[in-house]
């Protein structure tokens, strides 16, 4: 039952309102038929029983030498039509009809004497054939029935029930527009929290409990304003905190007397704390206010492969073409240069950008041909400062790369992935959406 049963509020509201509207039709139908319609045709059939009584008796008293004259009168004859019924039959077909027949015949036989006989015939005019007594001498006499317009009622009946069932779809459709507005605004809000993205405060409407669910969103939303506030500040201080030392730092050892090579080490030093800081900062603030623009994403990563070949590491392209699509351009970058950072510190070898188009998204997968990562990581490598076992012990690193571009792509409406190559290596590929 559950599998046929409708998902949408929409959909469920119409079909009860339906089923409520046609079950009280058929409840008003059959309370009308019973106790309305049945006394008539037992009333029409008392009276048409008292006639044919007095008719017969009537006509038991007319002399012999008179019986052809009033049998010639009352078109008497010795047999009823051959094809007249003493019970009709139900079907499906004109059901009504004849079912109202059949009560009225069976009223009719339990008013009339037991000698008193009736018989149906349906074609080719309606009748009831009666058998009576003229003169001791039984004969079969036809009562014409004047046809009722049956069908102009069902048809009534079917029309009053089309509108009735019009009027509970744009009744449901009324009140659901009024329920579902403020539910798609609210549910659309939160999709764009979930994302990172930060919605306009709900407009409060409808009925009171989803006016309560907006204005607790709402509340929910300042909160979360405010904390990303402080967040903000408190990192840009850390920011200033710490970098102000490491300057300190760098100057002191500049005007040092030590050696190049121990000066290079500790400027090495100095600019992995720096990045480590950077990547800090990075996945705290995230991306939800930089504003999307159209752009080309295979020029990013044209220009980024040319940058890195300037650093000696030589990314081959595989980009097949894309169409313009609304992205974050600083975050994308940002998100592209942390793979390519990535395969070219722990991959070295084998370092490859493909781009494509499936359907509606874009596909870009940053592959390498390094020692890759064991089976086990590869679910946990984008969760926040988780490392593989073999990278931690050979490279310094926060364990936020990774994590920062699965952030900017789940920003995006997309994904990121990990997987290991068959020969060896990772792939690490990217989805975005293009509409």
């Amino acid at each position: 039952m559950k599998k046929f049963w409708p998902r949408s509020l929409l959909a469920r509201n119409s079909v009860l309102l339906i089923l409520l509207v046609t079950l009280t039709q058929f409840t008003t139908l059959a309370v009308f038929l019973v106790f309305i319609q049945k006394p008539r045709v037992n009333d029409a059939a008392s009276l048409i029983a008292s006639q044919i009584v007095m008719l017969d008796k009537l006509l038991a008293t007319v002399p012999a030498r008179d019986r052809d004259r009033y049998v010639q009168a009352v078109q008497g004859v010795a047999q009823p039509p051959q094809h007249s019924i003493e019970i009709p039959t139900l079907g499906l077909a004109g059901f009504y009809r004849r079912y109202y027949l059949k009560v009225f015949l069976d009223s009719l036989h339990q008013q009339l004497p037991a000698g008193i006989q009736l018989r149906w015939e349906q074609a080719p005019g309606k009748k009831l054939w009666v058998k009576v007594n003229t003169a001791g001498q039984p004969y079969w006499i036809a009562l014409a029935v004047e046809p009722s317009d049956h069908l102009s009622g069902l048809i009534s009946a079917i029309l009053l029930s089309v509108v009735l069932s019009l009027m509970a779809l744009l009744t449901a459709y009324a009140l659901q527009r009024r329920i579902n507005r403020p539910l798609t605004s609210l549910a659309r809000a939160a999709t764009d929290v979930g994302k990172g993205g930060w919605p306009r405060p709900l407009s409060p409407e409808g009925p009171t409990e989803i006016k309560t669910v907006s204005l607790t969103f709402n509340h929910m939303l300042d909160g979360l304003a405010e904390m990303e506030n402080t967040r903000a500040q408190m990192l840009a201080g850390i920011s200033h905190d710490l970098r102000t030392p490491l300057t300190k730092l760098r100057l002191s050892l500049a005007m040092s007397e030590q050696g190049k090579s121990t000066q290079d080490d500790f400027g090495r030093y100095f600019d992995d704390v720096d990045n480590i800081l950077q990547q800090f900062i990075d996945y705290a603030r995230g991306s939800a206010t930089e504003l999307t623009q159209p752009g080309d994403i295979n020029q990013i990563i044209t220009e980024l492969t040319h940058d890195f070949t300037g650093l000696g590491q030589n990314f081959s392209l595989n980009l097949a073409p894309l169409p313009v699509f609304l992205f974050r351009p600083v975050s994308v970058m940002r998100l592209l240069t942390n793979l390519m950072q990535n395969a070219a510190k722990y991959g070295r070898t084998g370092l490859e950008v493909a781009s494509w188009r499936e359907q509606n998204v874009a596909k870009i997968a940053v592959r390498d041909r390094g020692p890759g990562v064991s089976e086990q990581d590869l679910l946990l490598i984008i969760k926040p400062f988780h490392r593989g076992a073999g990278t931690a012990a050979r490279h310094n690193g926060s364990g936020l790369g990774l994590a920062i571009a699965h952030q900017i792509a789940r920003q995006h409406g997309g994904d990121l992935s990990v997987n290991s190559r068959a020969g060896g290596g990772l792939e690490v590929m990217v989805t975005l959406p293009l509409v």
